[in-house]
């Protein structure tokens, strides 16, 4: 990426005029006018298509409101025909439009105004690339498949359709492999140290990110300021290790790990939390609505090292209950029932730019709860 998307000035964009920066594959200009915040009928379609091209191929940026020359050459700002007040207007069309012509959904667009003068306005729109496609533009009758190249979008042909396909299918085979595995090992004690036998609770944060060959996040990052922290407790201890980095909390006297959060090369975080569900009273969890609380506190602090870490949405999240079988929990003025199976698996949820991890997670235990006998909504 040429500039810090997040953070462009008039001053970036004009360095693309001034460095004679061509249109590539992952850099598009539009000369697109929208008077009074709104999308113009003839410029709909080609927009959109040009955006599911990019989510479809390496993701990328689009500038609206830059004239270029034949050789795709940007020569001047003209703006987008409105000042920032529109944006606002504009911004409320542009994502209906995503909605309802993109298919699947697109998450995790961002659009950012660039101020030239007191009356208008350049947009700079980022383009994820996108681990749930191929994304489709629908014109209301049929789809229709598009991918970006040097000089422009074209359509998808039968063979790049059958690979995008083929390579979502896997994506969730992965998924579904990696937490199995992974419950696996904890169970067999084969994780970060002995976590004994008796029931303990895991949560997955699993970035559809963190299975594209060659992403990695820096893990230096997650001994920084401010600190992370496993899911419970004052005091911890912390190493590298084969899968990453791992935070725990260790009773001494018996060696016994109570609580740790493990944050993998990859992006993924998995946390397991034992000293609340096993350590409170003998085959009985801590009270539950209390623990939701102060483990969703926690976990939406991973989310925000894994925003830190530049780690994009979507993320799955889920949870599992281990070695639960006759486990009740402390409703606060009751107990619950006891648990029927020793595996109980979450339901699953995902968190996207337009649905928070606090909400993912809260889903998660909300599913966990009826496990013991209790309603949530």
């Amino acid at each position: 990426m040429l500039f810090n998307t997040k953070n462009i000035t008039k001053r970036d964009l004009q360095g693309l005029i001034d460095n004679q920066i061509f249109e590539n594959r992952e850099l598009e200009y539009k000369d697109y006018s929208f008077v009074g915040g709104k999308l113009q009928d003839k410029q709909k379609d080609k927009f959109m298509k040009e955006i599911a091209a990019l989510a479809n191929t390496n993701g990328g940026t689009i500038i609206i409101g830059m004239q270029e020359d034949e050789n795709r050459l940007p020569i001047k700002l003209s703006g987008a025909g409105m000042g920032l007040g529109d944006f606002d207007n504009w911004l409320s069309s542009f994502r209906q439009m995503v909605l309802s012509r993109i298919r699947p959904h697109l998450h995790g667009i961002d659009c950012v105004p660039v101020e030239l003068d007191a009356n208008n306005i350049a947009i700079v729109i980022s383009v994820p690339k996108s681990y749930a496609r191929p994304h489709s533009f629908w014109d209301g009758n049929k789809d229709e498949f598009f991918m970006r190249h040097v000089n422009g979008i074209m359509y998808m042909d039968i063979d790049d359709l059958r690979k995008e396909f083929l390579y979502t299918n896997g994506l969730q085979d992965k998924i579904r492999d990696f937490k199995r595995e992974r419950i696996s090992l904890i169970l067999a004690n084969e994780c970060v140290g002995n976590l004994g036998n008796l029931g303990k609770l895991v949560i997955h944060i699993i970035p559809e990110w963190s299975f594209e060959l060659g992403n990695i996040v820096d893990l230096k990052q997650v001994d920084g300021n401010p600190p992370v922290h496993p899911l419970t407790g004052n005091g911890w201890s912390s190493r590298y290790n084969a899968d990453g980095y791992c935070i725990f909390d260790a009773d001494y006297s018996t060696n016994l790990i109570k609580t740790y959060t493990q944050f993998f090369h990859s992006g993924i975080i998995e946390a397991t939390e034992i000293r609340c569900i096993s350590g409170y009273k003998d085959k009985e969890v801590y009270n539950w609505d209390d623990l939701q609380g102060r483990l969703v506190r926690i976990i939406t602090d991973y989310g925000s090292l894994l925003n830190r870490l530049n780690v994009p949405k979507p993320w799955h999240v889920s949870a599992t209950l281990l070695n639960a079988k006759g486990y009740i929990t402390d409703t606060g003025w009751n107990t619950s029932y006891a648990i029927e199976r020793n595996i109980v698996n979450s339901l699953e949820s995902m968190c996207t730019e337009e649905h928070s991890l606090q909400d993912s997670i809260n889903q998660v235990f909300n599913s966990l709860a009826n496990a013991f006998g209790l309603v949530r909504e």
